[in-house]
């Protein structure tokens, strides 16, 4: 795959849901699951961040994602997905921690700039506010100014 973007999303649910009376994270397996009942053939993101920053593979990379219709993403784009819903609250700091050390070796991995990081919103086309009004893009343009002119 040519990947030429990287669009981050959330997931625009809980974080922890309840199954049979007990209380299960909500993580890629989970969202996989979603997915397939959509009758999709795997997650759409390549990669899922948890709120404690922990990151989970997903789709795998040599595979078009099922993340992003708008502007040929799921061709162009890999699809991040945070766990919640920032419509509703703020990330946690471990998890834009996570997001950050994430795009950041994408970034270096590919060989990109910085442009080609976009939240799903952003994206010509896209009539959607994923991942969220709560979501820090200040902070993550911020952090990944800093961690790349590190160099």
């Amino acid at each position: 795959m040519d990947w030429q973007k990287i669009v981050i999303h959330h997931s625009a649910s809980p974080t922890v849901l309840r199954r049979s009376g007990r209380a299960v994270p909500v993580n890629a397996a989970v969202i996989r699951e979603w997915h397939l009942t959509k009758g999709w053939s795997d997650i759409g993101y390549h990669f899922v961040i948890l709120p404690d920053g922990t990151c989970e593979k997903g789709r795998p990379l040599n595979r078009p994602g099922a993340h992003c219709r708008a502007s040929q993403r799921n061709l162009l784009g890999l699809g991040i997905c945070l766990v919640g819903d920032f419509s509703k609250e703020e990330v946690p700091d471990a998890q834009l921690r996570g997001l950050l050390e994430k795009v950041e070796a994408l970034l270096r991995a590919y060989h990109l700039t910085l442009e080609a990081v976009e939240l799903h919103r952003e994206v010509p086309g896209a009539v959607t506010e994923c991942p969220g009004r709560y979501f820090p893009a200040d902070l993550l343009l911020e952090g990944l100014r800093e961690r790349l002119a590190e160099d």
